[in-house]
């Protein structure tokens, strides 16, 4: 096994609400696929994008479409570990580009002999930007074919850390997961990248 940590980026499919796929919704003609691909690339040795959409060849990386389809995001976690060639993996939403590297490298120094670590924010757990081992496979299989589908739920039997960001935390910041749905969030999102940069 490979040392290192392998930054997986969730592409999904198509978004009812915006039409595409929204790995290639733009801010400022930057798709946000891309806004992943850098957060991840400034804390991981390498990235695999989980996706049934052949499209997302042309970032360049490797595409792993999902091993068992229509089971949702956990299928998606399930297949990209699966290919991952290192213990230790990073799991990022295509559709947070507020996300940062320094709070990937906080959840990340938190594994200790954890095999999953999952922030919290504002009593809401984050599992599309969560630390996960590649030893759990097996685990996610058998929930999945017992119909958990749930993430949360899938990874109960695991040693799992569920990260409490607290008030007193340098990432209490609900900006960090925020979730792009629609054209509304897009602006919003531009918004805030802008006043970031200013």
């Amino acid at each position: 096994m490979d040392k290192g940590i392998t930054g997986i980026i969730l592409a999904g499919g198509k978004s009812s609400r915006m039409g595409k796929d929204k790995g290639f919704c733009t801010i400022d003609e930057k798709p946000l696929i891309r806004y992943a691909i850098e957060t991840l690339s400034e804390v991981c040795d390498s990235i695999i994008i989980g996706t049934n959409n052949p499209a997302y060849d042309q970032f360049g990386f490797p595409v792993v479409p999902d091993k068992i389809s229509g089971k949702g995001p956990v299928a998606g976690i399930f297949s990209c570990l699966n290919e991952s060639k290192t213990a230790d993996n990073f799991i990022l939403s295509c559709d947070m580009p507020l996300m940062t590297s320094d709070f990937v490298k906080f959840v990340v120094s938190k594994k200790a002999d954890y095999e999953v670590v999952i922030p919290i924010f504002n009593g809401m757990a984050e599992p599309l930007c969560a630390y996960y081992h590649k030893n759990i496979t097996s685990t996610l299989k058998a929930q999945i074919k017992a119909g958990v589908y749930k993430i949360q739920e899938a990874v109960k039997p695991l040693n799992t850390l569920f990260l409490e960001i607290e008030d007193s935390n340098v990432f209490n910041d609900s900006k960090l997961f925020m979730n792009i749905n629609s054209e509304v969030d897009l602006g919003i999102a531009k918004r805030l990248l802008e006043s970031q940069n200013d």
